[in-house]
């Protein structure tokens, strides 16, 4: 179980540059983007997307009936991850691609449960329909956003959280993991299938990348100072997976062992109470709370293992300590209400750092 959290309504402190917003309306038709999808040209297979063809028949067939009545669609969006143009990463539109490419070029898929077109066109496929109505649904006008090669990541981040509407609607882990495919993504996944990550948190579930959540976080704020912290939350940690991508494999190994050190000790010390916040030895087991794991995370990450094997020695004071520190009202909210914000992204790193440096300078 999580903790809910609120990161607050701080927002971007520091604005994007409009011109470094690069996306371009194309003027497409139907008939266009079938002939991309014929030359593999648009990846269906994409990390935005989850699954694609999960339209029942009926939905399609009205989706193409739409069509035959000249209905308007969506607009439809589109990365282009490199700068020769030619293949386009669907991002919304998924389903509705599906279905073109499997009526159309596909040509075997009958028309089933039309709402104004069955008794003429019922059952007919793309190939049976007359001449005049294959063309006038490859004559159909789209309305194509394409988000250019050399967009800044920050920025697709949150294009994409605008733009994210549909049915499946990604969550900022997914759209992270999408953005950074190759060394960063992989990474964040090993580190999420740790077995002292999972005996650390008590299992947090894969389903939407909430382990892998986590996991982003602490390496967001391992790689760059908590002091240098700029809201929002949701963008420095898009940062840090960002900046894996320009790791040399020496220092994710770093990282990794470092993180697998910081959870050995936190099981040790804490037990099932990792990344929890008790107040007093008789309350009930709380929640995981990602704050918490954020600072408490970083913050062993960076000891020598001879702090570590100190703060194991002494877990009883620190746990006492802790519970303390966690019924301190400022603190406390500091894990659970505007999380995001600057002064309180702070102010946990701080206290956490100035518990952890009693423990281990008392004798």
């Amino acid at each position: 179980m999580i903790e809910r959290e609120e990161q607050g309504t701080t927002g971007i402190t520091t604005p994007f540059n409009p011109n470094m917003i690069k996306i371009r309306r194309d003027p497409f038709t139907l008939g266009q983007l079938i002939d991309k999808m014929q030359y593999n040209e648009v990846r269906f297979d994409t990390p935005f997307q989850r699954k694609a063809d999960l339209w029942d028949d009926v939905k399609q067939s009205r989706l193409v009936e739409s069509l035959l009545l000249r209905l308007p669609l969506p607009a439809f969006y589109f990365d282009e991850p490199d700068e020769n143009k030619q293949v386009w990463n669907v991002i919304d539109g998924l389903q509705r691609c599906s279905v073109f490419k499997k009526f159309i070029l596909g040509g075997q898929m009958p028309l089933k449960g039309l709402e104004y077109l069955a008794e003429q066109y019922g059952t007919y496929t793309y190939g049976q329909l007359p001449r005049e109505l294959q063309r006038r649904i490859m004559q159909t006008p789209l309305t194509v956003y394409v988000i250019e090669a050399g967009t800044p990541e920050e920025v697709k981040f949150n294009i994409f959280k605008r733009i994210n509407t549909g049915g499946l609607v990604l969550n900022s882990q997914e759209i992270r993991h999408a953005m950074n495919q190759g060394i960063a993504a992989d990474t964040i996944a090993a580190m999420a299938e740790m077995d002292s990550f999972k005996r650390a948190t008590g299992g947090i579930k894969s389903n939407r990348m909430e382990d892998q959540d986590f996991v982003t976080r602490y390496v967001a704020f391992y790689l760059q100072d908590y002091r240098e912290y700029k809201p929002d939350l949701d963008g420095f940690m898009t940062k840090g997976m960002e900046i894996v991508r320009g790791l040399t494999i020496e220092k994710i190994e770093k990282m990794k062992a470092d993180f697998e050190k910081a959870m050995k000790t936190a099981y040790l010390v804490f037990g099932r109470d990792a990344f929890r916040k008790r107040e007093n030895p008789a309350d009930k087991r709380k929640p995981i709370n990602k704050a918490l794991f954020e600072v408490l995370s970083v913050t062993l990450a960076q000891l020598e293992q001879t702090a570590c094997d100190r703060l194991i020695e002494r877990k009883e004071c620190l746990a006492e300590y802790f519970m303390m520190l966690n019924r301190d009202v400022k603190f406390s909210n500091s894990l659970s209400s505007g999380t995001g914000q600057k002064e309180n992204v702070i102010f946990r790193f701080t206290e956490i750092e100035k518990l952890i440096h009693t423990i281990l300078v008392e004798s």
